[in-house]
């Protein structure tokens, strides 16, 4: 029974270690710091800001969040809910409330790594 509860530990843990990320990029999108965020960017990353998309180099995709941070300041982050694809792979969903805006934010996250960044116009 030890040995069957070791390997369940074993198996699961990594998903615990995935998650913990989360926390440390809200907070970075609370306090509008694009550094913090694109320390956990991938060395490609699918991205789309409002209306442009594309595949960004770790340099690209910081600057292009950057721009985005510095022209939307944002007010509030409500995570809504994360979902495990595997061990390894989560998606983050939030929201993310401007000035006058308010967006959808929606982080893939793999090994610990962001894989993609989608930041959507909330129609209302």
């Amino acid at each position: 029974m030890k040995l069957f509860s070791f390997i369940s530990l074993l198996f699961f843990l990594p998903t615990f270690f995935n998650l913990d990320i989360n926390d440390d990029l809200l907070a970075a999108f609370r306090q509008n710091k694009s550094s913090e965020i694109s320390k956990y960017f991938d060395e490609k990353v699918s991205m789309k800001i409002i209306n442009q998309e594309d595949v960004l180099s770790k340099s690209q995709a910081e600057a292009n969040l950057n721009y985005f941070l510095e022209k939307h300041i944002i007010k509030s982050v409500v995570k809504q809910k994360t979902t495990v694809i595997n061990s390894y792979s989560h998606y983050l969903n939030a929201l993310l409330e401007c000035e006058n805006e308010k967006f959808r934010l929606i982080i893939l996250v793999r090994r610990n790594l962001i894989a993609q960044m989608r930041i959507e116009l909330m129609n209302e």
